[in-house]
């Protein structure tokens, strides 16, 4: 059986689940940009540097994907971090 969640899907998704997200993106697991927001792929690396805009960097990964999101300050982040691990893991 495979996946009905897309790439695609999963960036509407996700943008349309939280409000508390300015930014959504999937890659594939090599670095690939395959949906969303085509900036945050290159920021994961300097997740927590200060660097980004405001707010913060959080991704969920799985084999084949990884789902990174941009949340605003004061966000439930372990209600967002949850979400992108449950979307990981239906993307495979």
């Amino acid at each position: 059986m495979t996946s009905a969640l897309t790439p695609e899907l999963t960036s509407r998704y996700l943008a349309e689940l939280e409000p508390a997200i300015d930014a959504v993106a999937v890659t594939a697991s090599d670095g690939t940009h395959l949906a969303g927001d085509p900036s945050l792929g290159a920021r994961l690396d300097d997740a927590g540097s200060g660097a980004e805009r405001p707010g913060t960097l959080l991704a969920a990964r799985s084999e084949h994907h990884v789902v990174i999101v941009l949340v605003r300050p004061g966000a439930l982040q372990e209600l967002v971090q949850h979400d992108l691990e449950a979307v990981a893991r239906e993307l495979g």
